[in-house]
């Protein structure tokens, strides 16, 4: 079904689709090319149909830089950045923050070979690669890496507080939690940190500019931010 619906796009006049999971690597093959980061990051969200060829993008990784360049400062990003996952969104996320030109990043994943992977991916593309250091999704290796980290960043399903992960008292290092998952907006993750008067900020920035970009991918034109923002958290509300 889904080489029959990427054949139709063409004939049937679509100016582009979004794509979400788990079709986001499957498209791939029946695609003309590809945007960098779609191409580093071997997944779409976004087709385009430019002069009867289909382009694949991934506006998840500026979705993050939108979330970042809105909620933290430049200095914010010197310090280490400690990243729970290694899936997708946590790849679309480490090549975000290598574009930011973060310095330092640790990843911690409960499958350590897939978040070595993680690492191949961006020598493969021979990105500019900061000091990146990979480590089992444990309490003791998390805890040793948050003592001096600047922000932690959840991008697993689930939420590391509620498995015990973190540590009673926040570093007084960390300057900010990010938290992928926007339902609930406030997760326990978030308010752990939040109840230690640290800026907690979860995943409806990046929805929303990840959305911002391919609108503009589509159009060819400026989004309007605010309208896309106020419609996002109208619909949020509803669910």
């Amino acid at each position: 079904e889904l080489a029959t619906i990427l054949k139709a796009l063409v004939p049937l006049g679509f100016v582009g689709v979004n794509v979400t999971a788990p079709h986001k690597e499957a498209v791939i093959s029946f695609l003309d090319c590809l945007s960098p980061e779609a191409n580093s990051l071997g997944a779409v969200n976004t087709i385009k149909n430019i002069d009867g060829k289909l382009h694949g993008f991934n506006t998840d990784v500026y979705g993050f830089q939108y979330l970042l360049n809105k909620n933290f400062s430049k200095e914010n990003l010197i310090g280490k950045i400690c990243l729970l996952g290694a899936g997708g969104a946590a790849k679309a996320v480490s090549l975000a923050l290598l574009k930011s030109g973060v310095n330092s990043l640790a990843i911690f994943n409960r499958s350590y070979s897939r978040a070595q992977e993680l690492i191949h991916l961006f020598k493969k593309d021979e990105l500019n690669i900061p000091e990146i250091k990979v480590f089992p999704l444990t309490r003791e290796y998390l805890n040793n890496e948050l003592a001096d980290a600047s922000i932690i960043i959840n991008a697993l399903s689930i939420d590391p507080f509620e498995l015990g992960l973190m540590p009673a008292k926040i570093s007084e290092s960390i300057k900010g939690v990010i938290d992928l998952r926007y339902n609930p907006p406030l997760s326990q993750f978030l308010m752990w940190a939040q109840n230690q008067n640290v800026q907690a900020i979860n995943g409806l920035d990046m929805l929303l500019g990840q959305g911002i970009k391919a609108f503009e991918i589509f159009t060819g034109l400026p989004a309007p931010q605010k309208i896309m923002e106020n419609a996002l958290v109208k619909s949020l509300a509803r669910d």
